[in-house]
């Protein structure tokens, strides 16, 4: 097994460097990026910009001019499949279980949304119920980025989505804490106007859902948290290393599908949702979600969304309030 995890993260970070190495375009783009990097730091201030305002700062996202912002949790079991749409392109957060029916729901539902691309594609950990479809979304549909997780699983869904991002020569993003090969907490990407932030892994864990990639998006005044499985560890770790204020949004897809193992109180205290989104299968064998998390948040007076329930949910933003799409 040790030797299949080795070889598996070689491929991935080899395939990153060889990309690297096969562009020389990209030391002369580095240069002038980094040029217009200083000037930026040397002068951005008086123009009202602060390119490092993503990195645990609380920067606040551009005025909206994407107009409505969706955000449509797809049911598709017992699994995560989430879809942000926006004018400037869209985003796919994980991509459901290893089931046909599963596979065929999030199909069916793409192309009902006319989505036939991404600009980034999060696989938010290496479990099946989130990447069971993953190798299929990279060869059939144009993806332009996959944001990672820097944690390699020893299956073959997973060793499946690797030759799938080899043979596309998909751009992978890293999120882990080989500073060399990875990009950290803290890192930012825009889809449009709205600002999208890593906030964690924040720490290597031996563990494929504390290892869950989570991401805050900011849309003007609102935001949503996607926290694929992330449990206890990691959202102890995420209260270690952002502010408050920097954790609280509008809408929370609760952590592991409402288990009890994620969504302590202190961490549902920081983040202060107004709604909060469960993705589970209906009747399924954990017994998602739990009635634990369930009483905290009525306790807390979120209004709970449940895809077991109400099956797809869409909940929308125009940079100001939050809707839920009836």
């Amino acid at each position: 097994m040790a030797n299949y995890q080795s070889k598996a993260k070689s491929k991935v970070k080899r395939r990153i460097k060889n990309k690297i190495r096969k562009s020389p375009i990209i030391i002369a783009i580095v240069l002038v990026l980094a040029i217009i990097g200083v000037l930026l730091y040397m002068f951005g201030d008086k123009i009202g910009i602060d390119i490092f305002g993503g990195k645990k700062t609380g920067e606040t996202a551009p005025k909206p001019n994407d107009g409505e912002v969706l955000f449509h949790f797809i049911d598709v079991g017992q699994g995560d499949a989430i879809l942000v749409t926006t004018k400037s392109g869209n985003m796919l957060i994980d991509t459901g279980d290893l089931s046909d029916e599963s596979r065929d729901s999030l199909d069916a539902y793409l192309s009902a949304a006319g989505v036939d691309s991404f600009e980034y594609v999060v696989f938010t950990h290496t479990d099946a119920d989130h990447i069971g479809s993953a190798d299929h979304v990279i060869l059939e549909y144009n993806v332009k980025n996959v944001i990672m997780p820097d944690y390699v699983a020893d299956t073959q869904v997973y060793e499946r989505l690797l030759d799938a991002l080899d043979e596309k020569n998909t751009n992978v993003i890293l999120i882990g804490e080989d500073e060399k090969d990875c990009e950290q907490s803290g890192y930012t990407f825009y889809l449009g106007s709205m600002l999208n932030t890593v906030i964690a892994p924040t720490e290597d864990f031996n563990d494929p859902n504390e290892m869950s990639v989570v991401i805050k998006s900011t849309y003007g005044e609102t935001s949503v948290m996607f926290t694929g499985d992330a449990e206890k560890e990691s959202e102890e770790a995420i209260l270690k290393t952002w502010k408050t204020s920097e954790l609280k949004c509008d809408v929370l897809k609760v952590g592991h599908h409402g288990s009890d193992t994620s969504t302590t109180q202190e961490f549902l205290d920081a983040v202060a949702p107004k709604i909060a989104v469960i993705s589970c299968g209906e009747g399924n064998k954990y017994g998602h979600p739990h009635k634990e998390t369930l009483d905290k948040l009525e306790a807390a007076g979120v209004t709970v969304l449940r895809t077991d329930l109400e099956g797809h949910i869409v909940i929308k933003s125009d940079g100001r309030t939050i809707t839920v799409v009836e």
